[in-house]
């Protein structure tokens, strides 16, 4: 595990592979090799896994600190930025899968992302009240509160979930600067209020690509990621272009 130094903070990060583009994992709540064969992408990129402040190992704010999501994404983008990189391809699950497109809107910077097993097609306005009723269950579990408090700052998660609450409806993927592929269980239970369906119609809606997998709930599409790396990677192969996936490349794919 690396450490970078930003605004006084610890961020932890780590290099795997190191040919080809810069692929981000952000570890949030979940350690990606827990979950996640990470070979088939060390083959084809270089791959970082970093937590910005608040999360894992890096650096937690002071009480009176708030968290701010821009600069959770300006922090994974220092990392990306400090190995090398200008550009990147996001992937992200869950918590994760809901801040892979909000970090490209954000940094302007993602030249793909896959995001999994969140409802990003629809209102957010529903999820801080349902995150603040899961952290104060937690709290009253020691055990599954430690856990928690052992992973990262609730503070940060939060603040997270409380901004995105704010953003209008299908904000993560309206205008999104590059493609995007969305991948979930057909049994997720955390879809949102109009389960996968609406959020399969939202995405045709916008023009954006998903797969769904059989058999799988929220946890158990956790549990074998490793069945969604063909699909992953095939269509990484079919946006592909020589130099980048660039913004002008991927225009000329939807044309």
């Amino acid at each position: 595990m690396t450490t970078f130094v930003r605004d006084g903070l610890e961020l932890r990060y780590e290099l795997l592979g190191g040919s080809g583009p810069a692929l981000l994992l952000p570890h949030l709540n979940f350690s990606w090799p827990d979950y996640l064969d990470l070979s088939p992408f060390i083959e084809r990129f270089t791959v970082i896994t970093a937590s910005p402040r608040g999360f894992a190992t890096s650096s937690r704010l002071d009480a009176d600190a708030p968290y701010r999501v821009g600069d959770l994404a300006d922090d994974l983008m220092a990392v990306v930025q400090e190995v090398g990189f200008d550009r990147f391809v996001v992937l992200g699950y869950s918590f994760t899968g809901a801040f892979a497109p909000w970090i490209a809107q954000l940094t302007g910077r993602a030249d793909a992302v896959v995001s999994g097993g969140f409802p990003i097609v629809g209102d957010y306005a529903y999820l801080y009240p349902e995150i603040q009723r899961q952290s104060e269950a937690a709290k009253s579990d020691p055990a599954a509160w430690a856990r928690v408090d052992a992973a990262f700052d609730n503070r940060a998660a939060l603040a997270f979930y409380r901004e995105l609450s704010e953003l209008p409806a299908d904000s993560l993927v309206r205008g999104l600067p590059c493609p995007l592929l969305a991948f979930w269980g057909d049994q997720d239970e955390e879809m949102g209020p109009g389960g996968t369906e609406q959020l399969a119609s939202g995405l045709d809606r916008y023009g954006q690509q998903h797969v769904s997998f059989s058999g799988h709930d929220h946890e158990g599409m956790l549990t074998h990621l490793n069945e969604a790396v063909p699909n992953v990677l095939a269509w990484l192969d079919q946006i592909w272009r020589p130099r980048t996936l660039s913004t002008v490349a991927w225009a000329s794919v939807r044309e």
